[in-house]
């Protein structure tokens, strides 16, 4: 039990991160950030490493050729998604991106939720089980509740189904390695560097017009 139960706590956990910011980045027309204003919510594009993962979680293989958007000095991409929805700018394939990642977090709150469900069964059907057994405080007899026990069982037994269910739900390192790629990474050829430099643009001079209008500090 403390192997399922110990599996369960981990369906939401994943693996070492599969995205990796490469060296340099891709100059816009409008320019690098001015002052720290600009700078707090600037994006700039950078070459960036996937890593794909086999099914067995044996392999993985790199590809080098995506980009992906950056704060100013970070390490760690933006998630595209919700820059979807920020831009409001329509950019040729990003909904496929937002699907994707949209798809990958519903499975994994599914199993999550089956996983705690299942811990939570356990652990109420083991207590009521154990209790279900007591002694009589005249007669120093045991006695057996016997409808307590069988309840127990039944929660401790249906949270074992629960677990299992979860497990079969969470998503493996594969598929979770392509979920990272569609939630950070635009890679060619249906994700153009260009369009995404552009797009990026016209964010940043939102940025820079929201700036130049603030009051000074």
């Amino acid at each position: 039990m403390r192997l399922l139960c110990g599996a369960l706590l981990l369906l939401p956990l994943g693996c070492a991160s599969t995205i990796t910011r490469l060296d340099g980045e891709f100059p816009a027309p409008v320019g690098p950030a001015r002052g720290a204003c600009e700078q707090a919510e600037w994006l700039v594009v950078a070459p960036t490493r996937v890593q794909f993962i086999e099914r067995t979680g044996q392999r993985s293989t790199p590809r080098d050729d995506g980009v992906a958007l950056y704060k100013v000095g970070a390490k760690h991409p933006e998630a595209i998604p919700p820059l979807a929805e920020s831009m409001r700018s329509e950019l040729p394939g990003i909904d496929e991106h937002v699907d994707r990642t949209r798809g990958y977090d519903t499975r994994t709150w599914a199993a999550a939720g089956l996983g705690a469900a299942g811990i939570i069964a356990i652990g109420v059907g083991t207590a009521l089980f154990i209790t279900a057994f007591k002694t009589d405080s005249e007669t120093q007899k045991p006695i057996t509740d016997g409808t307590q026990a069988g309840v127990g069982a039944g929660l401790v037994l249906g949270g074992f189904g629960l677990g299992i269910a979860g497990l079969a739900v969470n998503p493996g390192q594969a598929q979770r390695s392509q979920a990272e790629a569609s939630r950070y990474v635009f890679l060619p050829p249906k994700d153009s560097r260009e369009n995404v430099v552009t797009w990026t643009q016209t964010y940043n001079q939102g940025v820079r017009a929201r700036c130049a209008h603030a009051p000074a500090p």
